[in-house]
């Protein structure tokens, strides 16, 4: 294997367990089988650096094995799939604009997670998962903004030019 692959790997890696870590660091929403958390920033983030692979990897990957950590496994399928593509679309119209690419991610989670809440809660649970996903996306979106331009910096000067 050589250098650049082997970072790639690693990066790849460190960035799953990122978007577990910050899923991990969650807030239940009482009634429903929901949580707030703090992952949103770091798929962002890693699809707008690094690409639509990148992100649909970190937040796919990431997010479902949070899912499967705090007790949550019914949900893992669906947000395999729900994250998975809402760092692909990131990742993909973020090369056109970081806020393009970041609104259209937000949307497909915004409409994956109310669509699957209101199936497997009922239709009172659906708004609920919009505010509370409306909310996520916003922090995340803020934190993603913030640190693109440093992190940025900092990848090209690592890699000569990023990965």
């Amino acid at each position: 294997m050589n250098a650049t692959l082997a970072k790639k790997v690693a990066l790849r890696g460190l960035l799953i367990a990122a978007v577990t870590g910050a899923t991990m660091l969650s807030i239940p929403v009482p009634g429903f089988r929901l949580y707030f958390n703090f992952g949103e920033g770091i798929i962002y983030t890693a699809a707008l650096l690094l690409g639509p692979a990148w992100g649909a990897a970190a937040g796919g990957i990431g997010a479902s094995l949070a899912d499967l950590l705090l007790g949550y496994p019914l949900w893992a399928p669906f947000t395999l799939f729900i994250k998975g593509t809402e760092g692909y679309v990131t990742g993909k119209l973020g090369i056109r604009s970081p806020l393009l690419g970041i609104t259209s991610g937000a949307a497909v989670m915004t409409a994956g997670y109310s669509t699957m809440a209101a199936v497997l809660y009922g239709r009172a649970a659906a708004p609920v998962e919009l505010v509370t996903d409306l909310l996520q996306c916003g922090m995340g979106a803020a934190l993603a903004l913030a640190a693109l331009k440093p992190l940025r910096q900092a990848l090209s000067r690592s890699s000569g030019g990023g990965m």
